[in-house]
């Protein structure tokens, strides 16, 4: 027996604390009625400003709170909401249609501003308990010192610019005064570069530069010209010299003019000549450094030749000039 009691007195007592609830919450919705008449939505509304806010506010206070002003403000939403519900539990049973003593005349201005100040209170409650979360408080603690620093820099950044406005200016007002001069014609202030002014060449007009064609040498030529080397190599040393000399200091590049068949006879024994000679006839002599010549390529290779034990002849691979 002694094992079951508390059990039984447990639920009986949750019972009783159900029945009282729904009693308070009864007499609340028939109280509220006397405001809202025909009106079943807005009295099971009303409800929540007095026997649920109790509710709520309490649950709140146990389980929610995690700073010392929540903690505060729901213990005010509790005992208000718990008072509004026993005001209208009273204001209900006065006006309930009871006969045994008279309702005082101001019952319904106080159902009326009582209604009214329920709602603001709550509403406030509310959001004062989300306010005073740490991390909203956190948030906005930071960000008035925020603001607070961002106000005393613009200080700072005004008093700095009052200081520096004459300099500032000093510095625009040139410029200022060179737009103005501009605009009625007048002399622009400052230093003026006076530069020769030159055409600039249509490049559609523009005469193209002839390059000489460039063609590859025969294999009779480049015989001729390996033959050449090995018959007379005392000619080939002494271009050679020409050809080093020439390289140390040359000389400008000018025309020349076209080879008389004279002078291609008594030359038929310096190695190259005659097969320039023979190629001015057909073609114009471009102008070309002295190592990109036949002549220069033929020193080149009498002198790679004078190195080495085995002549090597680069005109096998060689190239004429046209």
């Amino acid at each position: 027996m002694k094992k079951i009691m508390p059990h039984v007195a447990g639920v009986f007592f949750s019972l009783f604390g159900l029945g009282v609830i729904a009693l308070l919450m009864s007499y609340t919705f028939e109280a509220l009625a006397f405001i809202f008449p025909d009106n079943f939505i807005s009295q099971i509304m009303g409800m929540v400003l007095f026997d649920i806010a109790a509710l709520a506010w309490l649950a709140a206070f146990i389980y929610l709170c995690k700073s010392v002003m929540q903690y505060a403000f729901a213990f005010i939403g509790f005992v208000f909401g718990l008072l509004g519900s026993l005001a209208m539990v009273a204001i209900d049973v006065m006006l309930g249609g009871q006969e045994m003593i008279e309702a005082p005349a101001w019952i319904n201005e106080a159902l009326i501003y009582g209604f009214i100040a329920a709602a603001v209170v709550h509403v406030i409650l509310v959001y004062a308990y989300k306010l005073a979360g740490p991390e909203i408080s956190a948030d906005i603690s930071l960000g008035i010192e925020t603001a607070n620093i961002t106000e005393e820099a613009m200080k700072q950044a005004e008093q700095e610019l009052l200081r520096e406005r004459g300099a500032m200016g000093r510095i625009i007002a040139p410029r200022l005064m060179n737009d103005v001069r501009r605009n009625l014609g007048l002399p622009v202030l400052g230093d003026v570069i006076d530069l020769p002014a030159y055409d600039v060449p249509d490049q559609a007009q523009a005469i193209p530069v002839q390059i000489p064609a460039r063609r590859p040498m025969s294999f009779v030529e480049r015989v001729k010209a390996a033959g050449k080397v090995l018959i007379n190599p005392m000619a080939v040393a002494s271009t050679t010299q020409t050809y080093q000399a020439a390289t140390s200091s040359p000389a400008p590049i000018t025309d020349t003019p076209p080879t008389s068949a004279a002078q291609q006879a008594d030359s038929a024994t310096s190695g190259t000549t005659e097969t320039k000679a023979e190629a001015k006839q057909d073609y114009p002599e471009p102008l070309y450094h002295p190592d990109l010549t036949l002549q220069g390529k033929q020193n080149s290779a009498l002198k790679q030749a004078n190195t080495e034990e085995v002549p090597q002849v680069d005109f096998f691979r060689g190239e004429k000039d046209a």
